[in-house]
């Protein structure tokens, strides 16, 4: 897999994780049971993961750019 690629696929999963994410959210918002903390918690570690996700994607993407920048000299 090339590294493109490999950013690519974190992107991606980026995006998916965001959706469900905000579904989270949503029926975080609308439950009036004191278990709804649970949703928030949940909601928050998808928050988190889904920004170590962009974090490797942009360090991958990085490499792929210095990699395609080092193949043209």
């Amino acid at each position: 897999m090339s590294t493109w690629d490999a950013a690519n696929n974190l992107e991606e999963l980026s995006y998916k994780l965001s959706n469900i994410r905000d579904v989270v959210e949503l029926i975080a918002q609308g439950v009036d049971d004191p278990h709804s903390g649970a949703l928030w918690a949940v909601y928050s570690m998808m928050d988190d993961l889904q920004s170590k996700i962009y974090i490797q994607s942009e360090m991958v993407m990085n490499l792929h750019r210095a990699e395609s920048k080092k193949a043209k000299k």
